[in-house]
């Protein structure tokens, strides 16, 4: 298996749903031009990598169970249960260990993170979690967590909602991932990112990479990037081992040179363009959902985690 980037992990990742997903265009036999256009856009933020099918993902169950937990809390605790206090946890890397990400362009803000390194899968916080979840409850304690979730559903009907598109497989979100993750991937051979892609290349040459330690190992396409060597030399392929100097610098040569070169400004185009418009079958399931209320119930989690989420522990 070849170690890189954030880009070809999480095409590796996918590439067998997205085999099974272009099979099954090809088994109905849908012809090319048997296509449903989403009817309502999302302002275009190339930034965040804003994408049409974003708005059918919905929230993830990891995100959406914390954010739960953190919304009963106060209630849990003022009907005198205190140890429904929420546990620190690190949501991020227990989403990317567990469920199915969109493929995202590699930036300056990945490289500046973490380098080439892959986003970490390691929850940190999962023992306490865990015991906070399978704790011994009583009957009282049962009958007050309903009461306390049936008052949090009333006053946030979206997180409801926001269950329905979980990103599990065969969900409406899994599918929106699938298709968002082919388009990705169709959108790399565009004619106008071929032609980045050259640009990308010079733009490295100039920056002296060519010159360096990797001079025989630059690719001609950013979509290669890190190459194997590079990962096995940075161990960027572990995302608990540290990032080095080395790697951070070259990251954030090949991330600036992406966006100088407009490679990605050329993917971001030819990806939308891309999402537009989807396969009728798939169309017909996703034209199934309100996606008002799923995107609502996004915005309230993310907010949630961000404002309830309890400081991480000294020495995790």
């Amino acid at each position: 298996m070849r170690a890189g980037g954030r880009e070809r992990v999480a095409k590796r990742v996918t590439v067998v749903a997205v085999a099974a997903l272009v099979a099954g265009v090809v088994a109905v036999g849908i012809p090319a031009n048997a296509a449903w256009t989403l009817p309502d856009l999302p302002e275009k933020d190339q930034p965040s990598w804003t994408m049409p099918l974003d708005q059918y993902v919905g929230v993830g169950v990891v995100r959406l169970n914390y954010a739960t937990e953190l919304l009963i809390q106060d209630c849990m605790v003022d009907a005198g249960h205190d140890d429904a206090v929420v546990p620190w946890r690190d949501v991020d890397a227990a989403t990317n260990a567990t469920e199915r990400q969109p493929l995202r362009a590699f930036d300056l803000a990945a490289a500046r993170e973490r380098g080439y390194h892959v986003p970490p899968t390691v929850d940190a916080g999962a023992d306490a979690w865990r015991a906070f979840e399978y704790r011994e409850t009583s009957p009282d304690e049962a009958a007050d967590r309903a009461t306390c979730l049936e008052r949090a559903y009333r006053e946030h009907p979206e997180l409801l909602t926001g269950a329905s598109a979980s990103s599990t497989t065969g969900s409406v979100g899994d599918v929106a991932i699938r298709l968002s993750n082919a388009a990705f991937l169709e959108a790399r051979q565009d004619a106008s990112v071929r032609r980045a892609a050259d640009a990308w290349h010079a733009c490295m040459l100039d920056q002296g990479v060519g010159a360096g330690p990797w001079a025989d190992d630059l690719p001609d396409d950013p979509a290669d990037m890190p190459t194997t060597r590079m990962a096995q030399t940075f161990t960027s392929y572990d995302p608990a081992t540290p990032v080095g100097d080395e790697e951070r610098d070259l990251a954030e040569t090949d991330a600036a040179c992406r966006a100088a070169s407009g490679y990605l400004d050329a993917l971001y185009e030819a990806e939308w363009q891309q999402q537009l418009t989807v396969p009728h079958d798939y169309g017909e399931r996703l034209a199934q959902i309100d996606t008002g209320p799923l995107v609502a119930a996004q915005q309230l989690v993310d907010r949630t985690i961000e404002r309830l989420g309890p400081e991480r522990p000294t020495g995790l």
